[in-house]
């Protein structure tokens, strides 16, 4: 089975709200209660980390005293959201599946597009996955596997870098230009992607115009994919796509796809824009 790798993007301090209205990095939007801010920001790091994290380099990471960390991870760690080692290092707690659960239980987009993602998978033998932004990245919100031995898998509620994979520039293509142009700046701050601002701006600005994106071994060796959009609501922007091997999703295979992708995000948006 193929997979993506362990390579999510760090949390960005200071985000909070939306996925198309979200402030800066480093600022606070009108309203909020920074202990939450921070507890949330604190949670969000130990969520994300691929190894245990302690009091110290979370309070350099996020510009948050040491004794408000502690504080913070201590009442985490007694609602069984944060888990200490013996070194007093932190990971995420089991009562996150509690939340990450209700959220699937209860999302107007997953229960708009679970059973036709479904259909998708059984009908192209390819992973489909519904994806939206969280906190600058893409997220996926439902995946239904690819019934083939040799698959492509994303993982439900990874982060992903927007930048890279078909996803991705179908999510940007589908924001605020304000808002792109924030990520855009923020990923050359960042100086870990390869593609020029020139380069990035333009596979946007064809994925909008075209409606639709592919990408071939952006990020995995081997692995194709492509997405269109599903829709906006709100401030959430959401996208379907399939992914699986080069062997299989060649180019000609995905062009034949984009209709079929089409129409079952068309049926998706319908569902998703009906009152409760």
């Amino acid at each position: 089975m193929a997979t993506a790798p362990d390579s999510a993007a760090p949390g960005e301090a200071g985000h909070s709200g939306g996925a198309g209205d979200v402030p800066a990095a480093g600022t606070r939007p009108v309203g909020t209660v920074q202990i939450v801010d921070h507890a949330l920001q604190v949670l969000k790091a130990i969520a994300e980390a691929d190894r245990p994290r302690g009091v110290r380099e979370l309070s350099r990471d996020l510009a948050i005293s040491k004794s408000s960390v502690q504080r913070i991870l201590v009442s985490l760690e007694h609602e069984g959201l944060a888990v200490a080692d013996e070194t007093r290092k932190y990971v995420i707690g089991p009562a996150a599946l509690t939340l990450a659960w209700k959220h699937t239980a209860n999302s107007d987009l997953v229960g708009a597009a679970s059973g036709t993602a479904s259909r998708i998978a059984a009908m192209t033998g390819e992973t489909a996955c519904v994806s939206t932004v969280v906190d600058g990245r893409r997220v996926t919100v439902y995946e239904a596997e690819s019934p083939q031995p040799l698959r492509l898998i994303t993982g439900v509620g990874r982060p992903y870098s927007l930048f890279s994979g078909a996803t991705g520039r179908v999510l940007l293509s589908m924001l605020p230009n304000e808002r792109v142009d924030q990520l855009v700046r923020e990923r050359a701050g960042a100086g870990d992607e390869p593609e020029s601002e020139s380069v990035v701006r333009a596979r946007i600005d064809a994925a909008r115009e075209q409606g639709y994106a592919v990408s071939h071994q952006e990020w995995i060796p081997g692995g194709c994919g492509v997405a269109v959009p599903i829709g906006t609501q709100g401030s959430i922007v959401a996208a379907l796509s399939i992914y699986g091997p080069d062997a299989r999703l060649t180019d000609q295979r995905m062009a034949e796809l984009v209709p079929v992708l089409r129409a079952a995000a068309a049926e998706i948006t319908v569902r998703w824009r009906q009152p409760a």
